[in-house]
């Protein structure tokens, strides 16, 4: 393990356990608990165990817990967790020929069901030590430290590393060391510093010895076999997606079809990740900072899906857009377009590092609560359904939504773009709209949704000034100039020439009654967006 993964663990292994009494007829036997990390390279935990069994002569074993219930209370969108159970065969394989090292799945409703689960493995394994990376929401904090005290009375070591983040939380601080940077740009400024002086490393796992490769035994049921662990994700997802389909305010989703459209988008695993950032920073990388805001091109990595469930590391990101930089520019170069790039693996870190700050930030609490309190949020159900249907009349408000019901992805210009509308138009609260991206993006977590949907809303850290509020009608005509997405997604609106498309009197006159295209089956703008500006404005200045 190197120096800076060791200095970044929560707990530092100790020699004083029953390590030492191990033989080679009955050998120590640790467990990796995989959580949102579903790969082998770079996963600072793993590393650090086979490390360890290495050194100890231990066996190693993994689990994956299924977590239905506990995903629904979370919101978490059924593209994302098939995404995960499209991963748990691949990152089977790879640990069983890469690693000796044999994954169990098992199906824990509930967080609570994990802690009574882990600990039974413990029991029925002789498991000494289990490692796991961190996760910083609330639930999982609370259940880790539920764990931890459990298997402290069993005499059970529970290490975790931080490995989500380049920068793990609390680590980047301003200058005084005390306090957590409230705006993105001078905690993008101290992590570039950061990185410049120091060296980030890849956290390699070692194989562990294949005459000790053994499986768990449980008394629950569970699954260890590539066939048996693709049987049971797909009897989990098959019940998940029933439960979803049952709630009546998700019913305008086909969502078998958004599973296709996502899969065949996002193959699952470690190297379809990996290859995707090979082809990004070979093709699109070079245009980032002009294409990204072009929801046409496909110009971004389109990496996040693969973060957020961890087929790919942070570091990895950007470690390779640092060699291409280096190759570009050598070491006195510069690219605005990597850089761009990198900063965007930033802005992830930064989100991390302000929940860990606010954790009242999981529990719905706005960052600026003072803000917040005086707003007058509307809860109006018919106008957020016009919103999520994708039917407001505004129409790259309309084409980003049915782009999200159908694909269960929206590229992140037009999350700005809807999340404003939502907020500063309809002046509709924030969580409504953050709990239907989580409900629908394959890439979501809370982190990243929450810090964005505050930013629309003007009630984050580093908001957007309240007086700042995007015209939907202008955004298109910056960043859709041709209407090309608009017409992809609504292609009711195919004949519409783009100077009617891009002008909200225009579209008001020709779509109405005895207008040109009065016989298009589209509705006129549902606000006008003029008045609700001013609207908000005066909302959000008021005492």
């Amino acid at each position: 393990m190197s120096k800076t993964a060791q200095t970044v663990a929560n707990n530092t292994d100790t020699d004083t356990d029953t390590d030492d009494n191990a033989t080679s007829k009955n050998p120590l036997h640790y467990l990796m608990w995989f959580r949102r990390d579903l790969r082998i390279h770079d996963n600072t935990a793993l590393a650090a165990l086979c490390e360890r069994a290495k050194e100890k002569n231990a066996s190693v074993s993994a689990v994956f817990f299924l977590t239905p219930g506990q995903w629904q209370e979370h919101d978490t969108s059924l593209v994302q967790v098939d995404h995960i159970a499209r991963t748990l065969p691949i990152l089977t394989k790879d640990l069983q020929s890469q690693l000796n090292i044999t994954l169990t799945v098992q199906i824990c409703p509930s967080f609570t069901d994990c802690i009574e689960a882990l600990t039974t493995l413990c029991k029925d394994n002789e498991i000494s030590c289990i490692m796991a990376n961190y996760e910083y929401e609330g639930n999982e904090i609370d259940r880790d430290e539920q764990l931890s005290k459990q298997l402290t009375k069993d005499d059970i070591e529970f290490v975790r590393w931080h490995d989500q983040c380049i920068f793990p939380p609390q680590s980047i601080t301003t200058n005084d060391g005390d306090s957590m940077y409230k705006v993105f740009t001078p905690f993008y400024k101290k992590w570039r510093h950061t990185l410049d002086v120091s060296t980030i490393q890849m956290h390699e796992a070692p194989a562990v010895d294949s005459d000790y490769k053994i499986k768990l035994q449980s008394s629950q049921a569970f699954a260890n076999t590539v066939d048996d662990i693709e049987a049971l994700s797909k009897e989990m997802l098959s019940d998940y997606q029933q439960t979803l389909e049952k709630n009546k305010s998700l019913q305008h989703i086909d969502m078998t079809a958004q599973i296709d459209q996502a899969r065949d988008a996002y193959p699952a695993g470690e190297d379809a990740a990996c290859q995707r950032l090979k082809e990004f920073i070979a093709d699109d990388i070079n245009n980032y900072d002009v294409s990204r805001d072009v929801p046409h091109l496909h110009a971004t990595s389109q990496l996040s899906a693969y973060l957020t469930i961890g087929s790919i590391s942070p570091r990895f990101c950007y470690l390779q857009a640092s060699k291409a930089q280096e190759k570009l520019h050598g070491n006195d170069g510069d690219n605005e377009d990597i850089n761009r790039w990198i900063s965007e693996l930033a802005w992830r870190d930064f989100y991390r590092h302000v929940l860990v700050d606010k954790p009242a930030l999981i529990r719905h609490k706005a960052y600026k609560e003072e803000t917040d309190n005086k707003i007058n949020w509307s809860y109006d159900s018919d106008d957020f359904e016009t919103w999520c249907t994708g039917k407001t009349g505004i129409p790259l408000v309309d084409a980003a939504m049915r782009c999200l019901n159908a694909t269960g992805f929206m590229h992140n210009r037009l999350r700005m773009v809807t999340a404003m509308f939502l907020t500063k138009d309809l002046l509709i609260d924030w969580r409504l709209g953050e709990r239907y991206f989580m409900q629908q993006l394959i890439d979501g977590d809370f982190a990243s949704n929450n810090g964005g949907w505050q930013w629309s809303a003007s009630t984050g850290t580093d908001s957007a000034p309240y007086f700042r509020i995007m015209n939907p009608f202008s955004q298109a005509n910056t960043h859709d100039s041709k209407a090309l997405f608009i017409k992809t997604w609504l292609p009711e609106l195919k004949d519409i020439p783009t100077s009617i498309l891009h002008s909200e009197d225009k579209m008001r006159k020709e779509l109405a009654k005895g207008g040109k295209f009065a016989d298009v089956d589209y509705p006129a703008p549902m606000v006008e967006h003029k008045s609700a500006r001013k609207l908000a404005i005066a909302e959000f200045k008021k005492e």
